[in-house]
């Protein structure tokens, strides 16, 4: 079956978007004036859902609250879709006139979705369609909904946060967090009601309930935000994630992407902090990290999918990237048959995972002089006895001179067998007559009396079976008639 595996840190990720979409096995096999019957990688392809794909590029992909729906956009043209789990296929495209900056889903499902684009037009669609579309006064940044007032948040490039309240359905006062450079991403924490907002220069915490400025962070270039109980983690252009607690004003951790790419969103749960930047998905476990996947095209976003170790990500590519992480969690509910794919695979690599090694004894790896190796990472035990690399073995052998000894055993061994033939096949050579010895004359007992005079038990010397059984007698016999 057509299924990429990736191992960083011992962790398996399993890509499940590797194998070509149909079109593309369509072209190959127009091109090549192959069939497809023939096609082995066609034939054990792994589509999840079908059609999960854009023309260009996605920018950004959620899941719904239910789980029975994931909304992607996209690009060129514009567009957003709508795929159903239940059915693993889309449910619906829709074209929008400029490219979406951020969506956010206003209910459990998709039938309520707010979006703004990049010609600071916010667009509101319903189950139907598009439902409204009004303008805000500067270019956006980001956007979050906060369900308890109803009030839409939009971010922009100056100082100002504009709100939109959907059940008054007009503006409300706006936040003015006095940020000259301008607002980069927008957080918010659904117990406590609070607002995060990063700019270059500074985090302010708004609180919700009083709609005031609660508290300051001096942290710079912040780029996304994420929450969760009372922490909360900070991304910056340097490709770093501070990780701060809510009632201290330093960080408690920092976690570094190697690549200092500006983080572009980052994920919480439990002890487990997820975050990305344009190269890297990396995965971090208390102070370690615990593993990364790194696809072959820019990262956009990326969402986790809920009680499960799929990752579904936004790339700078046409097909839209799926990950499964067994260690993490288990398949989705709507997708149950991918724990049994792994667990195959995993069978399998199992049984062939000792095919570039050899089985030594102990008496084996005394007579190479390797017992220094023992307790090592080059052997493993295995029954009574070791494990080691095939090149491993082989260095060893040439490095004591094995194979010149085992190759000259070999040769005068040939050189024997050969010499005994020449012996036995030379014309000259003659088997010497042994002499006739009378046998004694033996009392038969009368009861085989019979059994001797029967002609069911006499020996035919002239028989081809007596013959093969008795070669010396049949040698005797030829001898004795050169000799006349």
């Amino acid at each position: 079956m057509t299924l990429s595996i990736t191992i960083s840190q011992q962790i398996k990720a399993y890509n499940l978007a590797a194998c070509p979409t149909l079109p593309e096995f369509l072209e190959t096999a127009y091109k090549t004036q192959k069939s497809l019957k023939k096609n082995e990688q066609f034939r054990k392809r792994i589509e999840v859902i079908q059609g999960f794909e854009f023309n260009t590029a996605s920018t950004q992909i959620e899941e719904s609250n239910d789980q029975q729906y994931i909304v992607a956009a996209g690009l060129y043209a514009p567009s957003i879709k709508i795929f159903e789990t239940s059915q693993l296929s889309m449910k619906c495209s829709r074209g929008l006139d400029s490219e979406i900056v951020k969506f956010c889903l206003l209910g459990d499902d998709y039938k309520k979705i707010a979006m703004v684009c990049e010609d600071r037009n916010i667009e509101l669609h319903a189950q139907y369609g598009k439902h409204f579309k009004l303008r805000v006064p500067k270019q956006p940044t980001d956007m979050i909904y906060n369900p308890y007032n109803c009030n839409l948040l939009v971010s922009s490039q100056n100082e100002d946060i504009t709100r939109l309240n959907l059940e008054l359905g007009s503006f409300v006062e706006s936040y003015n967090l006095q940020q000259e450079t301008g607002v980069n991403c927008l957080g918010m924490h659904d117990q406590l009601q609070l607002g995060f907002v990063g700019g270059n220069k500074q985090l302010s915490i708004i609180d919700f309930r009083s709609d005031q400025v609660v508290q300051q962070l001096g942290v710079c270039d912040i780029t996304s935000i994420a929450t969760q109980n009372l922490q909360v983690a900070l991304g910056t252009k340097e490709g770093q994630i501070k990780l701060f607690d809510l009632r201290k004003h330093i960080p408690i951790n920092i976690y570094q992407h190697q690549y200092r790419l500006p983080i572009k969103k980052i994920v919480m749960k439990d002890d487990m902090i997820v975050s990305c930047d344009a190269k890297i998905l990396k995965f971090w476990q208390g102070n370690r990290l615990f593993t990364n996947i790194e696809p072959q095209s820019e990262i956009n976003s990326f969402t986790w999918v809920k009680n499960s170790g799929m990752f579904l990500l936004a790339l700078e590519q046409p097909r839209m990237g799926i990950y499964f992480i067994p260690q993490l969690n288990a398949a989705p509910k709507w997708c149950p048959f991918l724990d049994n794919l792994t667990e195959e695979m995993e069978e399998e690599e199992q049984q062939t995972v000792y095919d570039e090694y050899k089985f030594l004894s102990y008496e084996e790896l005394e007579r190479l002089d390797a017992l220094h190796l023992l307790e090592t990472a080059m052997l493993k035990p295995y029954s009574h006895g070791y494990l080691i690399h095939l090149k491993l073995y082989l260095k060893l052998r040439q490095q004591k001179g094995l194979d010149f000894e085992d190759y000259k055993q070999k040769r005068i061994q040939q050189n024997y067998e050969k010499q005994l033939e020449a012996e036995r096949v030379s014309k000259g050579y003659v088997i010497p007559e042994e002499p006739e010895i009378e046998q004694p004359v033996k009392q038969i007992d009368p009861r085989f009396q019979k059994l001797l005079k029967d002609n069911d038990f006499t020996v035919d010397k002239k028989s081809e079976a007596w013959k093969r059984a008795h070669p010396s007698e049949v040698r005797k016999q030829i001898s004795k008639t050169k000799k006349r």
